[in-house]
């Protein structure tokens, strides 16, 4: 899968306008944030027998007084009366990412059926905003199968308080979903439901989530490993899924700090694959890990890596290092570039990533001594 593709589906998650190149991957990740007036986002994913799905972004804000409630209504009303940047924001990133979704999968796509809504939910004391289109051919079909799984190349990242659903509108069944997700609409029976949930925060793995619908003979609980690879691989040109999520990201209006990954650029335009452009930087030793991860945060595994290898790493030794996806570590790199705590410095095709202190100077190698 081209760099090209995951970092335009990167930008395309929540960026406004979303130009087909790669320099707009920097500010993907950020989109897909729920917005601050926000406490919850929901992707939902509808799937049909042509391998078309639609699309719908939902946001939802508690409202726990009369004067919140009210102000709701009238966000609702210039919502649904205007088109304003939070929606115009999700109709250029979502044409933008189903171009360059056709330009690489050889799949023709496009984004159509552009609607929004917004209002006040009196039962559950809440507002919701919700945008959707129709994205077609955005998923595999094959041997009467609709397959989703190439949009997600490089894995995926849904952070907490984010919900992804798939649920599918076909005469097919679920016939097979990886990882197991958190819940069914049917609990114990995946051809039987009509939707599946998966739960932030959580990092998924490369070509994952996997979704599979076929024929209800086939239902068979999930496919074995063989199968999973080469559904996974029929389609050449994989993009990220950070492309998809990208393009429900793009919602967010406020974009506060989302490290996307799309792409490991799609979802996480900031990622930086091995290239060209810098002299080597030391590879990391065995003792480079962390002992004892699970007592220390994201964060300060990141800051005792930079630490325990002079202070700078390439971005992509330390997605290596942690074993975390290339979307999980571009997030939680721009959280911690946002509060001052690391620096990033785009060398070539590269992100050398820096303690506050540590950065290089403007000239030479980023690992020259001082």
């Amino acid at each position: 899968m081209s760099r090209a593709v995951v970092a335009t589906l990167a930008v395309l998650l929540l960026v406004g306008s979303l130009a087909a190149s790669p320099a707009v991957a920097t500010s993907s990740a950020d989109r897909l944030q729920t917005p601050d007036q926000f406490d919850t986002t929901t992707f939902r994913v509808t799937l049909y027998e042509n391998g078309s799905a639609t699309w719908t972004i939902e946001h939802y804000q508690p409202l726990e007084t009369q004067n919140e409630t009210e102000q709701f209504r009238a966000y609702a009303s210039n919502f649904e009366d205007n088109e304003t940047e939070l929606y115009r924001n999700l109709v250029d990133d979502a044409e933008a990412l189903t171009r360059v979704g056709t330009n690489e999968t050889g799949r023709q796509m496009d984004a159509r059926n552009f609607q929004r809504s917004a209002g006040v939910e009196p039962a559950q004391d809440r507002g919701a905003v919700q945008m959707s289109f129709l994205w077609e051919n955005f998923a595999q079909t094959y041997d009467e199968r609709v397959v989703v799984s190439d949009v997600f190349e490089d894995g995926f990242y849904l952070r907490s308080q984010q919900r992804m659903v798939f649920e599918h509108d076909t005469s097919m069944v679920f016939t097979a979903a990886e990882p197991e997700p958190d819940s069914l609409s049917t609990p114990q029976s995946l051809a039987d439901s009509q939707s599946i949930t998966y739960v932030g925060e959580r990092s998924f793995n490369d070509n994952r989530p996997y979704v599979e619908l076929g024929p209800p003979s086939s239902a068979q609980g999930t496919p074995t490993e063989n199968e999973t690879t080469v559904a996974a691989s029929a389609g050449e040109s994989m993009w990220q899924f950070a492309l998809v999520l990208a393009v429900v990201a793009l919602g967010v209006v406020a974009a506060a700090a989302w490290r996307s990954g799309a792409a490991g650029a799609v979802l996480g335009g900031n990622d930086a694959d091995g290239g060209s452009g810098t002299e080597s930087v030391s590879e990391p030793t065995a003792d480079t890990a962390v002992e004892e991860p699970e007592l220390l945060n994201d964060d300060d595994r990141v800051i005792k890596l930079l630490e325990e290898n002079g202070g700078r790493m390439k971005q992509v030794d330390i997605v290596q290092t942690t074993d975390w996806s290339k979307s999980k570590v571009s997030m939680l790199l721009s959280d911690m570039e946002e509060e001052g705590d690391i620096s990033k410095l785009r060398v070539g095709r590269e992100n050398i990533i820096s303690l506050a202190g540590e950065e290089p100077d403007a000239a030479g190698s980023p690992f020259d001594e001082e």
